[in-house]
């Protein structure tokens, strides 16, 4: 087929495109959705968890709908134009464009294929609330597709609307990608809304649960404005094939810190579209999310395996592959520098702790900073850039030759290093100005969950000395209200009368609070912080952690700290600085349990996946934050675990272990298999779930992973208290075993069913006699797809009697055999080959 050829259906299998998928996907924290837009069945999904459970906000893929809502509304049409300012600001809301300046008005077409914030900003403008979220309604938004039983519903806020919810850039509107996937089938296929099913849910059919009214004149405009996104707009460096059309998006969470990355497209052929694919990925761009959706349509329409597809998604890294410098965008002077890293450094430090005379503290914040650099390479990706010069990305001043010793000092004595978890990857490296005695925990500040453990706060005496330590702040009552106006969130109407916190978080800030006025208002600690410093200014609530109270015609505040609170405080920094600490020794107590290492900056490297950069070794520091990590060795294995109250007494571990490939070493003797061990086998035992999560990409529920001769596994005492803790580690040293004697051959089922048989489970997986049996193929295609806790055992199950069945009319060593590879079939029934 060639490059511009259409998608033929049924051209490729679904395990190909889930294989696809997830390989374009990688080790990048996020979710591949891909479905039959006209029938609504899920051909593959990546990481459902956040695929259905978890919302956020759309960014610009709402931009299509905010079209149509306008359109119904009367406000625009096929001949509206509009000439973009780059820049739109209107009561107290601003944003940039990132596309490049045009002389000439765009059409719609145009302002949709380049994403154009200004032209919607001013729609956002003239829209209503009933409007836009009546259109959204008609789309599913704001309730469940019905895809599962534990799917999130998304949030559709009424008595909130700003022209920020028109940009997708607000709370009051968060998305499932499933409900933005189903939405934009429905736009696409002409206005059926069509419930998203999985083949083997019990539904089984298309079921249409809405008819929506899409005029075939918006129709043809949009089709035009998302080919035009693709061929010359937001995504057209992504490699995408000419017969896909799609819309970019990347938006920024509430807290500011983070931005998310979407990509909806579609295949099409003569008739209609019959591939979607959604991609949504965190701490990412929506240019980039294109480029991982490129890989998925380049295996469904050039029908290659996922393997020859690795060209493709290495686009992703494309811009930073290769690189010792890095782009700075310097707002000021409007120019984008080009300079090497620790150069950008200098001048981070210039900005940010310019005035800092202490060398450990300098030191330590260089550290930081190298950090966030590399953890957020490429923020800025879709304006061209990869960093900005302000307090959103870290404030830089261009550095000079002669600028102030002691910062080129600490930057080059710190050279290459940065701190990482215990993956070796750089840490969200967050830090402020003041903490007024404690940091802030992440989960509680800006709803981060799992949060990790070395952002959940730290006593901080070192601070308590210092000028921000303690700060007090009279605001009067009608300039507290007007700032509170400022914002839909907390317009709080003509009168205010109190202001009460009413939860705080364990360090004493402020998670809570209720404004009470002519309208009644709940808000967060930090939005509360946030509002007020955007309009009164940043100095006059300086963190979240305060009391306040009302005297007379004004509100006093009170409160300790700078900032938001997370990670290293400058002040403090400083303060332990003085006391004679070291900077390696001040990182380890504001980011306990992560450890330095050297960063290979003379090339920004790709580590096959999005984000991630070559680091090469650990560095040895006296005196040094010690390895969090214990190491227990025996003969076959070696234990490396996270240190934990979760992992007491882990040569347990180490003895069923021991057991287990004694049993299992008998059993593939009377089975005539030899097995030869170059090697031990490697267990890691991590430290919390979380941990777990991050490291293998599966869900909670899930209780180990085995890739080669590598077995990860959930803390000791989680597997305890759910009674699998010996059946587990059996079960996962048999899917090693059967790897290594077949070299990886055997099918999923197999592989499944006998580990199952070997650990003893069976008792333990429910009942599925009374099931229809699926074939041993559709078990492996079910296998291949991550699903909930009881339809995955529920497919343990079915691989389960497979392998029992044949243990009945073989015996097991007959089965250890063909895991081996010393025999390719059972016998002559149909079905019975493995």
């Amino acid at each position: 087929m060639t490059a511009g050829s259409g998608y033929r259906p049924g051209a490729v299998t679904d395990l190909t495109l889930h294989q696809a998928a997830e390989h374009a996907l990688g080790e990048i924290e996020g979710s591949v959705i891909v479905i039959d837009p006209q029938t609504g069945r899920l051909r593959a999904v990546i990481n459902t968890r956040l695929a259905f459970e978890q919302s956020f906000p759309p960014g610009s893929a709402i931009k299509p709908f905010t079209l149509l809502a306008a359109w119904r509304s009367g406000l625009i049409d096929p001949e509206t134009t509009h000439l973009c300012q780059t820049r739109y600001e209107h009561e107290g809301f601003s944003i940039v464009c990132s596309h490049p300046p045009s002389a000439r008005p765009f059409s719609i077409d145009q302002a949709l294929a380049w994403s154009c914030n200004d032209f919607f900003a001013h729609i956002g403008e003239r829209l209503s609330e009933g409007s836009f979220n009546g259109l959204l309604s008609e789309f599913g938004f704001g309730r469940r597709t019905g895809v599962n039983a534990t799917e999130s519903a998304g949030r559709l806020k009424a008595g909130d609307w700003n022209i920020a919810n028109a940009l997708g850039e607000s709370d009051a509107l968060l998305v499932t990608p499933i409900q933005l996937m189903s939405a934009y089938s429905a736009l696409i296929n002409g206005g059926a809304l069509v419930r998203p099913w999985l083949e083997d849910d019990g539904f089984g059919q298309k079921a249409i649960t809405r008819r929506i009214n899409i005029s075939t004149r918006f129709h043809n405009q949009l089709l035009k404005g998302m080919h035009g996104a693709v061929s010359y707009g937001t995504a057209s460096k992504s490699g995408l094939n000419r017969s896909v059309f799609g819309k970019t998006g990347t938006s920024t969470s509430s807290n500011g810190f983070r931005s998310h990355g979407w990509f909806v497209g579609f295949a099409e052929d003569e008739a209609a579209a019959k591939l979607g694919v959604l991609v949504f990925i965190r701490r990412g761009t929506g240019a980039r999310a294109a480029m991982i959706a490129a890989c998925v349509f380049e295996c469904a329409l050039q029908g290659k395996n996922c393997g020859e597809n690795r060209v493709i998604a290495d686009r992703v890294n494309a811009s930073l592959k290769d690189r010792s410098y890095v782009r700075v965008r310097s707002i000021s002077r409007r120019i984008t520098l080009e300079l090497p890293i620790e150069e950008y450094l200098a001048g981070v430090l210039l900005g940010e702790a310019g005035a800092e005379k202490r060398t450990e503290a300098l030191k330590a914040q260089a550290v930081v900073s190298r950090t966030f650099a590399l953890r957020n390479m490429g923020r800025h990706f879709d304006e061209g850039f990869d960093f900005c010069s302000t307090t959103h990305c870290q404030r830089f001043l261009a550095a000079r030759p002669s600028t102030n010793r002691l910062v080129r000092h600490a930057v080059t004595a710190t050279a290459g290093l940065i701190l990482a978890d215990q993956r070796g990857d750089p840490i969200d490296a967050y830090f402020h100005a003041a903490c007024g005695g404690r940091t802030a925990d992440i989960e509680t500040l800006w709803g981060l969950r799992p949060a990790p453990d070395y952002l959940r706060g730290v006593r901080d005496d070192y601070c308590a000395a210092q000028p921000h330590r303690r700060w007090s702040q009279t605001i009067r009552a009608e300039s507290l209200r007007q700032a509170l106006e400022s914002d839909k969130r907390s317009a709080v109407g003509a009168r205010l009368h109190s202001v009460n916190v009413t939860r705080r978080d364990s360090g004493g800030r402020a998670q809570r609070l209720i404004i009470e006025g002519t309208r009644r208002i709940e808000l967060s600690g930090w939005e509360f912080k946030m509002i007020v410093g955007r309009y009164l200014g940043w100095q006059m609530i300086k963190s979240s952690l305060f009391n306040v109270t009302r005297s007379g015609d004004s509100f006093i505040f009170r409160g300790g700290g700078f900032g938001h609170g997370l990670g290293m405080c400058q002040e403090g920094a400083r303060g332990a600085a003085g006391h004679g600490m070291f900077f390696n020794r001040i990182l380890e107590h504001y980011y306990p349990g992560t450890r330095l290492i050297t960063a290979d900056l003379s090339a920004i490297e790709k580590v096959d996946r999005a984000d991630r950069y070559a680091l090469v070794k650990v560095v040895d520091l006296l005196p040094g934050p010690q390895r969090s990590d214990g190491i227990l060795s025996s003969e076959h294995f070696q234990l490396r675990v996270v240190r934990s109250p979760l992992n007491p007494s882990p040569e347990a571990a180490l003895r069923i272990l021991e057991s287990a490939l004694r049993d299992l070493d008998a059993r593939l003797q009377r089975a005539g298999v030899p097995v030869s061990r170059s090697r031990s086998f490697e267990v890691v035992i991590h430290g919390t779930t979380a941990g777990f999560i991050e490291a293998t990409g599966l869900s909670g529920w899930s209780s180990g992973a085995t890739r080669g001769n590598t077995i990860q596994l959930q803390p000791l005492e989680i597997l305890r208290k759910r009674r699998i803790f010996e059946t587990t580690l059996r079960h996962e040293l048999a899917h090693a075993m059967i790897e290594m004697i077949g070299a990886g051959r055997s099918p999923r089922w197999f592989a499944e069913g006998l580990a199952v048989h070997f650990a003893g489970e069976a008792a333990s997986l429910p009942d599925v006699s009374r099931l229809a049996r699926p074939s041993r193929r559709e078990i492996d295609d079910k296998l291949a797809i991550p699903r909930t806790h009881r339809e995955t055992r529920i497919i343990y199950a079915q691989a389960y009697r497979e392998v029992r069945d044949l243990i009945r009319g073989h015996g097991e060593a007959h089965l250890w055999k063909l895991a081996a590879g010393k025999h390719r079939e059972v016998s002559s029934e149909a079905g019975n080959h493995i």
